[in-house]
């Protein structure tokens, strides 16, 4: 399995995890305030249109050549660490 196939395979689990949490937060967000939830329900679509473009970025990296694909691995940690701080802020302000 080359590093590219390796980086997918753990991104594609990631995915997954967050996919969990979206559905976590959406369960806990039903349960708040009208207004409280109008509002998180945005950030929570916010979120999700953010995890698809990963997943678009991970399969744009599951196709590039290894070289290509190392290259933007360095953008996509990036955009997890982003990512990995939105859903601590969405949960953070849920609990609130």
């Amino acid at each position: 399995m080359g590093m590219n196939a390796e980086y997918v395979a753990r991104m594609k689990s990631q995915l997954k995890k967050w996919d969990a949490d979206f559905d976590a937060l959406v369960a806990r967000g039903d349960k708040a305030g009208e207004q409280a939830r109008a509002s998180y329900h945005e950030g929570i679509t916010a979120l999700r249109a953010r995890r698809d473009a990963a997943q678009k970025t991970v399969e744009a990296i599951r196709f590039a050549g290894e070289s290509a694909g190392s290259k933007m691995q360095a953008g996509m940690e990036e955009t997890w660490e982003a990512m990995r701080k939105a859903l601590a802020k969405a949960s953070s302000d849920l609990k609130k």
